[in-house]
């Protein structure tokens, strides 16, 4: 029930980082010594969208205490002895580091943050702790008092 905010990121304030057949968008998160714009997120989040260039390699350590996944949407390669191919979901232990082998190209969101280990109640577009903060999201919407103007 924190207080919401927004971060308003333009195209060209991600950062490409670019080396040997890689190319690194950094929403958020530091990859080789480079910010996201993207910071003050509780879970302190690495989020990234990564391209490889047919034959490239990449490689990429899991921060510790994070849980990480990487959503492939475009080509194929192999994330540490596993094949994926557009479009897939990729889930990888704590601490763990992944090699990314690539012979056509590929092209897949790295997403990684601390795990919040809360119980989450969805309904709809919402999710809260309990389901008696869901019944108050829709008072709220009732009553007007859900969204407060800027």
């Amino acid at each position: 029930m924190s207080q919401p905010r927004y971060q308003d990121v333009a195209a060209g304030d991600v950062p490409v980082i670019e080396n040997s057949g890689v190319s690194v968008r950094l929403v958020a998160g530091e990859f080789n010594g480079v910010r996201g714009p993207v910071t003050e997120i509780a879970i302190k989040p690495l989020y990234m969208d990564v391209t490889l260039l047919p034959g490239a390699r990449f490689e990429l350590g899991v921060p510790a205490g994070h849980a990480a996944n990487a959503y492939v949407f475009e080509g194929a390669a192999v994330f540490g002895g596993t094949p994926a191919e557009a479009v897939r979901m990729l889930v990888f232990g704590e601490g763990e580091r992944i090699e990314v082998n690539t012979e056509g190209g590929v092209r897949f969101l790295f997403m990684a943050g601390q795990p919040i280990r809360e119980q989450i109640v969805p309904y709809g577009p919402f999710v809260m702790n309990t389901e008696a903060e869901i019944r108050q999201v829709f008072e709220d919407i009732k009553s007007g008092n859900f969204a407060q103007p800027w």
